[in-house]
């Protein structure tokens, strides 16, 4: 399989499928780091999970793609678990949860999970009400062993064969770039005056900001030889869907208080 079209099983469909997004599974990539045939590792045992209902997910036919390795913005911490433990079960998943506030007062809850085989690591950012957090960012990071680097015009080409063309912004020996789109979903130009502030992977709670999302992409060249690339990294965030959890908290902590002031009505205050 020509590199070109085994990068974008790396990555994840481009945009296809039906409504809710595309579930092909993704396969192995030529972009993954691959084991050592001298060397026979243990065998890790697949987790007990139904992969039927852990599918991949892509946006919508005709629609830029949004996912990062089938994991995409609104996806639940279970169906997240479930794609990556599904894809490949040697990833170590560790999560851990904190509250952040919001504009409107209270706090609403941030789930940071990290999947990790050692070469490969999966970041992924979910936020809403308790029990109702979706994914808001995902970031992934693969890290090649000495003498399986791939090159960087490799990877460049399946990277934009994917996204589309991406806002060069390379500094030292890194090799990087940007997308970003507005809330209609139009490409923003790096001269719009909102795109300094969407051109970011920061969590922004304290405002609702004008575009859908940021897509960037960064490779680390190779030390004794540049042309290849020794660590690449592509992320997305949707500033859309952190808007969405904001406004689905709100509305959850609303219903608590009418729930309470149903409550109090019905029973007197025994002062």
């Amino acid at each position: 399989m020509p590199l070109l079209i085994a990068g974008l099983l790396l990555l994840g469909g481009c945009g296809s499928g039906g409504s809710g997004g595309s579930t092909d599974h993704a396969e192995d990539s030529s972009l993954d780091p691959k084991p050592d045939g001298l060397a026979a590792a243990p065998a890790v045992e697949k987790a007990d999970l139904d992969c039927g209902k852990f599918k991949p997910q892509s946006a919508r036919q005709g629609q830029p793609a949004d996912d990062v390795g089938g994991l995409r913005q609104g996806m639940s911490e279970e169906q997240v678990r479930g794609v990556l433990l599904c894809k490949n079960p040697s990833y170590a998943i560790n999560a851990s949860k904190q509250n952040i506030s919001i504009p409107n007062g209270g706090q609403m809850s941030q789930i940071n999970l990290n999947a990790d085989t050692g070469l490969d690591k999966v970041n992924v950012w979910l936020l809403g009400p308790p029990g109702g957090e979706r994914v808001v960012h995902i970031d992934r990071t693969l890290e090649y062993p000495s003498g399986k680097e791939l090159p960087i015009a490799n990877i460049a080409q399946d990277v934009a064969a994917k996204y589309g063309p991406f806002d060069d912004a390379g500094y030292g020996d890194q090799r990087s770039g940007w997308i970003v789109r507005s809330r209609e979903g139009e490409r923003m130009a790096n001269n719009n005056t909102s795109y300094g502030e969407c051109r970011s992977h920061s969590l922004r709670t304290d405002k609702s900001l004008p575009c859908l999302h940021a897509i960037s992409y960064e490779m680390v060249p190779n030390q004794q030889n540049p042309a290849l690339a020794s660590r690449f990294n592509v992320a997305i965030t949707s500033f859309s869907t952190t808007t969405d959890m904001i406004t689905a908290t709100a509305e959850h902590q609303a219903k608590a208080v009418r729930r309470a002031e149903e409550n109090a009505e019905q029973e007197s205050l025994d002062l």
